[in-house]
Formats: structure tokens, C-alpha cells, sequence
């Protein structure tokens, strides 16, 4: 059974995270990590010329997809 999580906050969730054209780099993924630490959710957004792999954010970073839309993704930390 998948889990829910509060949606309501993210249409005012600025970007945090921004991916450049060299795609999800090991230092992004750190960076993804250390945010989760803090924050419940992150939003990250993708520059117009950056490959865009969402599931290349979640490897391994410990989070979860809540919403993709466009060039932008909201992922939260996975809960236990």
C-alpha cells in the first residue's frame, strides 16, 4: 500500500535543487540527500538543455517521487 503525503504546500514550494545540463551529478545527489535530511520535501527543477531522469534523483538518494510535472519534481524522504 503506497503512503500518502501532504500535497498542500507544494504549489508554494520554491526549487531548491537545480539540474544543469550535466544531469544528476554525484554532488547533486549529495546535495538531494542533505536537503532530505532537513526538509520533508524538496523541489527540483530541471534546466531547458539538462537531460531530464527523474528516476536518476531517486537512486539512491533515500527519497520517494510525490509529483513530476514538466521540468520540475517534488520528492519527499521515504517514510519507515
Amino acid at each position: 500500500m503506497p503512503t500518502k503525503y501532504d500535497t498542500s504546500g507544494i504549489q508554494t514550494l520554491k526549487p531548491t535543487i537545480w539540474v544543469g545540463k550535466h544531469g544528476v551529478t554525484p554532488e547533486v545527489a549529495g546535495e538531494i540527500r542533505a536537503q532530505l535530511e532537513v526538509r520533508e520535501m524538496i523541489k527540483i527543477k530541471w534546466l531547458k538543455n539538462a537531460p531530464m531522469d527523474p528516476l536518476a534523483v531517486v537512486d539512491g538518494t533515500g527519497g520517494v517521487v510525490v509529483t513530476t510535472r514538466g521540468r520540475t519534481m517534488v520528492i519527499a524522504k521515504k517514510r519507515g
